[in-house]
């Protein structure tokens, strides 16, 4: 795999590092940084690595479901490695990850790419579901709120449905097929997608797949908690556990890559508004976004290194033919 992107993560976080200088006053933010009790970092560490764990869950669930048995540690390391590449352009973690299941069990990449789309889906209902609990209460990006839930529910919707997305796709192929090849072959794999997702997204799957997301998504939401604690901070779990889930979600729908810059800035400013009450000042508001950042974003990014590391030393199976791909089960 290409790593070029790592460099652009590289100029990313230097960016961060740079804009939060900027705007929280350099010697300030050291001044907080003196002071602060780091072995909370240690534990915001643990909460996101307990995160992952979680996930992985999900994700050996779903390749399990479509004919791929996992064991845990080959699916633990695959999972987290995809991470390595979380702040690239184009989305290379998700490729990244579908590439070692290819190389390793000959898993088509098609459906990789469609577990993971499955695996956006519930990460975003999660988060949904852990914002919708103060979301009103303290007014915080409700247009925001809303706009995602409507765009998920037709989007499940969507794929529920046994014929309206495979009929737009025919009409499509009818009407433009044969004159781009690129646009055939996505066409065709459109099919393919609807098909994957409709098994992964049957009733009985999809509730566990969200339940273990929000509980997955609401141990970083808890690390939050615990890193404000350090400045000391006041209000509640609850508005912290509003301001993650809404960053979160705001630089999941920004397009950036890591969502890097966006979900930093609503970090910082939701934690500075009276109405969550942590009193605190905009030095210990850039404080405690870099290190909830670093403990779940660039944690991920290096952690997901040292698992592609050790996924490296394991013995590739695909060519044995074990745990290949078989025909997914049916909806439940």
């Amino acid at each position: 795999m290409n790593t070029r992107g790592l460099w652009v993560a590289a100029l990313l976080l230097v960016g961060v590092l740079v804009a939060a200088t900027l705007f929280a006053d350099a010697q300030r933010l050291v001044d907080a940084a003196r002071t602060y009790p780091w072995w909370r970092v240690g534990a915001a560490l643990g909460l996101a690595t307990a995160n992952y764990g979680l996930r992985t869950v999900r994700f050996r669930q779903y390749m399990a479901r479509l004919g791929t048995r996992l064991g845990w540690g080959e699916a633990f390391l695959i999972f987290v490695a995809g991470f390595l590449f979380t702040v690239t352009p184009g989305k290379m973690g998700e490729v990244f990850k579908a590439w070692l299941l290819q190389r390793r069990r000959d898993v088509p990449l098609t459906t990789t790419a469609t577990a993971v789309v499955a695996e956006r889906v519930t990460d975003v209902m999660g988060l949904l579901v852990i914002a919708s609990f103060g979301v009103v209460q303290y007014g915080a990006h409700v247009g925001l709120f809303v706009g995602i839930l409507a765009f998920t529910a037709a989007l499940l919707l969507a794929v529920a449905h046994p014929r309206a997305l495979p009929a737009t796709l025919t009409w499509l192929q009818r009407r433009f097929g044969g004159r781009v090849g690129l646009l055939d072959r996505a066409l065709a794999a459109g099919h393919e997608v609807h098909r994957v997702l409709r098994v992964l997204c049957a009733p009985r799957l999809l509730v566990s797949a969200v339940l273990l997301a929000t509980a997955g998504w609401m141990l970083e939401a808890c690390a939050f908690r615990v890193l404000l604690d350090g400045l000391p901070a006041g209000g509640s779990l609850g508005g912290a556990t509003v301001i993650y889930a809404m960053a979160t979600l705001f630089g999941a729908a920004s397009m950036l890559p890591g969502g890097v810059g966006g979900t930093e800035a609503v970090f910082v400013a939701l934690s500075l508004q009276p109405a969550f009450g942590f009193g605190i000042d905009r030095a210990s508001a850039t404080l405690v976004t870099l290190l909830i950042r670093f403990a779940t974003l660039w944690w991920a990014v290096i952690f997901g290194g040292v698992c592609w590391a050790l996924l490296r030393r394991m013995p590739t199976l695909a060519a044995a033919g074990a745990g290949s791909p078989a025909t997914p089960t049916g909806h439940r």
